[in-house]
């Protein structure tokens, strides 16, 4: 496995010692604590207001959270780090933003990159900003996108697998990349949704077949170890999936076996990952062809023999040092604090989001258990606003792509933090395959378990929606 040089150590603590610098400088101080992140601010019983009391707002993120700041809004690190955090996070973020090479091109640390891959750096999906766009303006797509391959029964593609490869190294033994997608367009009669994809494989004697493709975008990126630690409990207490109380929402936990064991899915689309280590091992593997101490196989394919006769970059490619390396960035992440334009408005905007019905699966708050390693995310209430439940959106959603034990027309609910912030990028896209241009189009697309919200929200007056807006764009 490789290791990482002591040279590397002293110049990854530098770096990461002057990000610290500039990200950790203020964190934002709120107080108070309720069911949906806000409580009144007292007034003296003598004076009454004539306005409503302004709430005043807990840090999102608790002690993750951090000053807004504008021009890096993500990917930025939690505050106070102690100095025994900082080297192995520092590495991991060199790990993260490097741009990986195939194998034999003398980067001993980051080289292995396919043969079949979609990116060759992690920033190439995840930025500063939050999402790279992931279609061009003639329907192409980039790296911000990724295609599932399979059928409603979790069938993959025979030959090319879960995952589509559109990118293959340069060699000369006739490996071809598996072919490319281009958005046609969409459709939308009254919640049939269908996002309309065209496929050109490089091989003209190989197609799809019976088999679907799943859009995948890139999600933002904050306040990842926290989620890492919400418990099992937090989780399952949530969980309905017989909708015993008749509310018409029954969210179910995504179980995975995982080593044997039956554990909680939590990060992706659709909860196929259990925790943050396997998350970054899966997408180090199917994302970038790179084998890790969890997935010591290549992504190639059995009926993909060109594929396992090129070199490798060490078995594994990526050592179980920098995956950890690569954990310990990712659970540094910080939480970007709220931002109020307007109190009331905002404060309206909450009030309408429970109304509607928005917080039945993305709920406010949810607690994390013990971290030994990361102390300061321990025991903390965050605001994340999902319950990190599989729930069914309907057919306008549904793709006809089963994964693992998540059903073609599942999703797990996104965490909603941060995602104004999304919001303000060009070309900003929304819900899982970036159909949606806004967070309104994003909503009224809802279908399924969500389409009573829907209705919901379609018959509030322009100004309540705007409310609504403004505090989803807030938080």
């Amino acid at each position: 496995m490789k290791k990482l040089s002591a040279n590397y150590r002293l110049l990854s603590l530098a770096v990461c010692t002057a990000l610290l610098t500039a990200c950790s400088s203020n964190s934002s101080v709120q107080n108070t604590n309720t069911n949906n992140g806000s409580t009144p601010a007292s007034t003296p019983a003598s004076t009454p207001s004539p306005m409503p009391t302004a709430r005043v707002w807990e840090p999102s993120g608790g002690n993750a959270t951090v000053s807004y700041n504008e021009s890096r809004p993500f990917l930025t690190l939690i505050p106070n780090l102690d100095i025994n955090q900082i080297s192995g996070v520092s590495q991991g973020r060199e790990l993260f933003v490097t741009n990986w090479t195939e194998a034999g091109t003398g980067r001993a640390l980051f080289d292995g990159v396919g043969p079949l891959f979609n990116a060759i750096s992690c920033t190439s999906c995840h930025a500063n900003n939050g999402r790279v766009t992931p279609y061009n303006a003639d329907g192409t797509t980039t790296d911000g996108v990724l295609f599932r391959l399979g059928d409603k029964q979790g069938n993959q593609h025979a030959i090319w697998g879960g995952q589509l490869q559109p990118n293959v190294i340069i060699n000369n033994i006739g490996l071809l990349a598996e072919g490319s997608v281009k958005v046609v367009g969409k459709t939308d009669n009254e919640n049939q949704a269908f996002w309309q994809f065209n496929f050109t494989p490089s091989d003209s004697n190989q197609n799809l077949g019976d088999i679907n493709l799943g859009a995948r975008i890139a999600p933002q990126l904050l306040g990842m170890g926290l989620l890492d630690l919400v418990t099992n409990e937090a989780i399952l207490a949530n969980a309905d999936p017989n909708d015993s109380n008749k509310d018409g929402i029954s969210g179910r936990v995504h179980w995975v076996n995982e080593d044997g064991q039956n554990r909680i899915g939590k990060f992706g689309w659709k909860a196929i990952n259990t925790s943050l280590r396997t998350q970054n091992a899966t997408a180090m593997s199917q994302d970038m062809g790179l084998t890790t101490p969890i997935h010591l196989d290549s992504s190639c394919t059995p009926n993909q023999p060109l594929c396992h006769t090129l070199p490798v970059g060490g078995s594994p490619e990526i050592s179980d040092e920098s995956l950890t390396a690569m954990v310990d960035f990712m659970t540094a992440l910080s939480v970007p604090a709220r931002r109020i334009n307007n109190q009331i408005n905002f404060d309206k905007g909450a009030d309408l989001f429970e109304q509607v019905g928005c917080n039945q699966c993305h709920t406010p708050t949810l607690k994390t258990g013990t971290s030994y390693k990361f102390s300061e995310l321990s025991n903390q209430t965050i605001y994340a606003y999902t319950d990190l439940l599989l729930h069914d959106m309907g057919t306008g959603l549904d793709d006809g792509v089963k994964e693992i034990n998540a059903e073609s027309y599942e999703w797990r609910t996104p965490p909603l933090w941060g995602i104004g912030i999304v919001a303000k990028q060009p070309n900003a896209r929304f819900l899982h395959d970036g159909r949606a241009k806004t967070i309104e189009e994003a909503i009224l697309w809802h279908g399924g378990e969500a389409e009573n919200t829907r209705q919901k929200f379609k018959n509030l007056s322009n100004t309540d929606k705007q409310n609504l807006l403004e505090f989803v764009n807030g938080i």
